[in-house]
């Protein structure tokens, strides 16, 4: 199962909208009261429905610019278990995620069956029952709520298949999105995932842009140029080519672009270590200060002579300073 919130903004004639399309499915649904969940409704029919709704939100909730009057919560069950889905199932997760996360709020819903996965959309009130107080939840709520109802699913109704991973949550949509995508056309995600782990290989072991255009030809991919600049590869699909952009498989501008200036900082690095190098081979000789005519052996034995006087003067000082020293 996979919950997905839309806020429903202010304005003439949302929340009807909203209602209909709850309640009918664009004509699919005949009877929506067979199927229906009313959670603290009054009334059943769809014009009383919506006067419920009008009249919560504007004499009691909170208003603000551009604010929410209702949220549009959508409960998808996975493709995989349409045969185990039933009336009463999804009437059963629509009444215990309510209870969960809006007890106190207005919300009507039913549910969708024609297309490939069954889910049941819901509207809910933005403020509770007779009060200013929202409804709103929060990311870490939501996600809880998300947990709850995985752990319900998974004790009262075995026999489901536990679509979301919880320890990736927040790209939950997009997984079940893929998800989607490869069940309906498997051959083509699959081809789109090889020239991606393909593409992002030679990526990896590129040094800069440059090269990396370069080893792509190298490995048969031909790149195509948009705005003057390299933006992706042509791909064979079906008996057609077309163009993958490198965002879609994996490679973004920001990470083409640390690549280069990595490989920048590569090359002033090398050419520093050069110099230094460089500096040292080529460095002069410290000689030392020798008088006209004499070598550096003569100045050696000079120096020798000079430091002798001075190195007697301190034996015959440490003599006298320890009389009894064995000489």
């Amino acid at each position: 199962m996979i919950i997905k919130h839309v806020p429903v903004k202010r304005g003439t004639g949302t929340v009807g909208r909203v209602i209909n399309y709850v309640a009918k499915d664009k004509g699919r649904i005949e009877d929506y009261r067979n199927q229906g969940v009313f959670h603290n409704l009054l009334s059943t029919d769809l014009e009383s429905i919506e006067k419920e709704f009008e009249q919560n939100y504007e004499e009691y909730a909170v208003k603000r610019s551009n604010g929410n009057k209702a949220i549009h919560c959508i409960l998808s069950l996975n493709p995989l278990d349409r045969k185990h889905a039933s009336i009463s199932m999804m009437d059963d997760l629509v009444r215990t995620y309510l209870d969960r996360a809006f007890p106190k709020a207005l919300a009507f819903a039913t549910h969708h069956m024609e297309q490939e996965h069954w889910h049941s959309h819901v509207l809910v009130s933005a403020n509770k029952v007779m009060s200013k107080e929202g409804t709103r939840l929060s990311k870490q709520d939501l996600k809880d709520i998300h947990q709850y109802m995985l752990d319900y699913m998974q004790q009262k109704y075995p026999q489901l298949t536990q679509g979301v991973d919880m320890a990736s949550w927040g790209k939950r949509l997009k997984s079940e999105k893929a998800y989607y995508q490869r069940k309906r056309h498997p051959e083509t995600t699959l081809t789109k995932d090889i020239l991606a782990e393909n593409v992002q290989r030679v990526f990896r072991a590129s040094q800069s842009s440059k090269d990396f255009h370069q080893r792509l030809a190298e490995a048969g991919y031909r790149t195509y140029l948009h705005k003057g600049e390299v933006k992706g590869v042509f791909w064979q699909h079906e008996d057609a080519q077309k163009k993958m952009r490198f965002s879609r498989l994996g490679i973004d501008d920001n990470a083409r672009s640390a690549l280069d200036k990595q490989n920048v900082r590569l090359q002033e690095l090398e050419t520093l270590r050069s110099n230094q190098s460089s500096a040292r081979v080529h460095e002069p000789r410290q000689m030392p200060n020798l008088k006209p005519g004499q070598n550096a052996q003569e100045k050696g034995a000079e120096d020798i002579a000079k430091d002798q006087p001075n190195q007697a003067n301190a034996l015959q000082q440490h003599h006298l300073q320890n009389p009894n020293f064995d000489r």
